[in-house]
């Protein structure tokens, strides 16, 4: 779709009148007549009607002028990026077979009287597989972190009576019990019905057990946490259900025996949790498939659409119905060409025809408006004609094969908006999004697209300084904000080494106004996958590429503020203490922080002076009268140390707020 044209000049005919009629007094009061009828209102309809056009005229030069050089380097308007969630579906009841959610399974959120059913389309099939257990190890840890296993016949849980030792006889943090699966069952919800002994989980608190599911990842990922919805044991205190939610599996080998493995390991203890006295007793397990996780996609699919017949002319441009159309798949999404008499033809989509040659079957798809075009012709100087791709015979039929529409910020949907399953499938009893859905975006403006062309044309489709890393990498979905750290001149033991690129990613989270935890900054197994392959293919050759999260440092902020007279009232007061809390919590903010309110800039000091100036303007504080930062790491019970009145941070490093506390005097 071409770049649109604004006007320089936007005033109409009417608006051109009013304003001459509205001059009439200060230049000739005498005249007073202003109805239309009056001669002088016909000559002034009259000249609005020819600077009407004249202005016309002018609003096609200048800027349509910049406009068309855009598109020459090849600038066009970004299409709508379409926002993915992962989709959970539940199961009715454990099935004894496989149950598959085909690829393309449309599901939506809740239509209402004032907003449409925003639709997402599963991107693969999800097949959910009935568990086939090969065995069970114990893996304890022993004095001098020397390891010790154990292997354990399942079958004899099946004789009254019989029960087996989990973890070591003195449960030790690191001790594991490991479950072996026959088949994959990556992304599947496991219900893991547990009987044990009463006594099994002496010593902790059930409400916080200090235990983790992890799945086997294979080397380099290793063991990955799993999501617990739900777990009626309480760490191994009484029977009943642990419901997983698992991520991706690979097969390995423990002990000789290959396959896929889920492990419950036993953690550090914190005063909360306490620590496990013996260790419990399984008296019988029953593990059953409730459902499976699948990722979708905020677009509607299109299947075999008639575009025409063709009329055996080059540049011939045909009309998809659906737009705006999302990215495509070159295996799944292309052009049909039917000659009569002959078999399908598939044709390529190209980015535009610079390379193709006649006889290419190639396309291009404008994704703004859905206008697919084909190669067109160019006299040469000798008379002959180049033909730039090939041409289809008259009267063959085009059609294609499949294509997406939709996307947009709209489709940034909260957790548990995706509650409806638009086509019913066997067995399957309801749907959710246990996470937010993230990545949607626009169609680009005309002023981005001007604001891209310089950072367009430095890039181009390689990855040299660290902008073009950057800006490379904010087109990624997911990714809000990235910082490309390079070698310095005193490098520290994390800067990198020559040749090494080190891109530090912020992931895009839901609520960013709000106190956030660690588990917001982790980068997804997808994020990073995403990010390699869309930098791999650009990036120098003999480089390498390192994808990490920043380095976080969590900041606390104890104030005493003087209030003003007339913020002593308690209902006033309360409503300070809030504000000064907010505007501390959107302030030391890696996403909307800072000075400029654009996300903490990465590796800049926090000086406790600009802390200061943030509380004294808030309304209803006279001064601050005492103010301390303090850090600690996430997770730990370590007290807070305090900071002095600069806190550096490492050229990877943002700051996030942690607990602030806020006395009023």
């Amino acid at each position: 779709m071409p770049l649109p044209t604004p006007n320089l000049d936007d005033r109409k005919f009417q608006e051109i009148v009013d304003q001459a009629k509205r001059l009439i007094p200060r230049y000739t009061p005498e005249w007073t007549d202003h109805n239309v009828s009056d001669p002088g209102v016909a000559l002034i309809e009259l000249f609005a009607w020819m600077t009407d056009m004249l202005l016309y005229r002018v609003n096609q030069v200048p800027d349509k002028m910049y406009v068309k050089f855009l598109e020459l380097i090849g600038v066009k308007l970004e299409p709508p990026r379409a926002a993915v969630a992962p989709v959970t579906f539940y199961l009715s009841a454990a099935q004894d077979g496989v149950v598959s959610v085909l690829e393309g399974t449309e599901v939506a959120t809740v239509r209402t009287e004032t907003s449409e059913a925003i639709i997402f389309s599963t991107e693969e099939t999800l097949v959910i597989r009935p568990p086939a257990i090969l065995g069970a190890l114990t893996q304890s840890v022993r004095l001098g972190g020397e390891q010790a296993w154990l292997k354990h016949d399942l079958r004899s849980l099946e004789l009254a009576g019989n029960r087996l030792v989990m973890f070591s006889l003195d449960p030790t943090p690191g001790d594991a019990f490991y479950i072996a699966f026959e088949e994959d069952h990556s992304m599947h919800v496991l219900a893991l019905s547990l009987q044990v002994d009463v006594a099994g989980g002496a010593g902790v608190d059930p409400r916080d057990p200090p235990i983790e599911w992890q799945v086997w990842q294979g080397n380099i990922a290793k063991w990955v946490t799993c999501e617990v919805e739900f777990d009626a044991t309480g760490g191994f205190n009484t029977p009943g259900d642990v419901i997983l939610h698992l991520s991706k599996m690979e097969r390995g080998a423990f002990q000789g025996l290959t396959a896929y493995w889920l492990r419950v390991r036993l953690t550090n203890p914190t005063p909360s949790s306490g620590t496990y006295k013996v260790s419990p007793l399984l008296e019988q397990m029953v593990i059953e498939s409730r459902g499976g996780t699948v990722n979708a996609r905020h677009a509607v699919t299109v299947r075999q659409e008639q575009l025409g017949q063709s009329e055996g002319t080059p540049g011939q441009a045909f009309q998809l119905s659906r737009t705006p159309i999302l990215s495509r798949d070159p295996s799944k999404d292309f052009l049909i060409v039917q000659e009569p008499g002959e078999t399908s033809e598939f044709w390529s989509e190209v980015a535009d025809f610079a390379d193709s040659k006649e006889g290419d079957p190639h396309y291009t798809l404008d994704a703004q408006d859905g206008t697919v075009t084909l190669g067109p012709t160019l006299l040469q100087s000798d008379n002959s004609v180049y033909l730039f791709g090939k041409i289809p015979s008259k009267n063959a039929s085009l059609r294609f094969s499949r294509y997406q529409h939709g996307g947009g910020v709209i489709g940034n949907v909260p957790k548990g908006a995706l509650s409806v399953l638009r086509s019913s499938i066997p067995y399957v009893s309801r749907i959710i999004n246990r996470l937010a859905a993230v990545g949607g975006a626009n169609a680009q403006s005309l002023e981005e697209a001007k604001l891209r062309a310089p950072q367009s044309l430095r890039t181009r489709t390689r990855a040299v300084t660290a902008d073009d890393f950057e800006y490379l990498a904010s087109q990624v979905a997911g990714v809000a904000r990235s910082k490309c750290v390079t070698p310095s001149e005193q490098a520290g033991r994390n800067d990198p080494k020559p040749g090494q690129v080190v891109l530090v990613v912020l992931p895009e989270v839901e609520n960013v106004e709000e106190r956030m935890t660690i588990d917001d900054f982790t980068l997804s197994a997808e994020l990073r996958s995403a990010l390699k392959s869309h930098l791999d293919d650009k990036r120098v050759l003999g480089s390498s590429l390192e994808i990490r999260a920043p380095q976080l440092t969590w900041v606390s902020v104890n104030a005493k503020l003087r209030l003003t007279e007339r913020a002593s009232d308690p209902a006033i007061a309360i409503e300070v203490r809030g504000n000064a809390e907010k505007a501390l919590y959107r302030y030391l903010n890696p996403f909307i922080g800072g000075p400029q309110h654009d996300g903490w800039m990465f590796g800049r000091d926090l000086h406790i002076s600009e802390v200061n100036a943030l509380l004294q303007r808030v309304p209803g504080v006279e001064f601050v009268e005492e103010i301390q930062l303090l850090v600690r790491e996430p997770g730990s019970n370590e007290v807070p140390r305090p900071v002095p009145a600069r806190l550096s941070l490492s050229r990877d490093g943002v700051v996030v707020s942690d607990v602030h506390r806020i006395t009023l005097l």
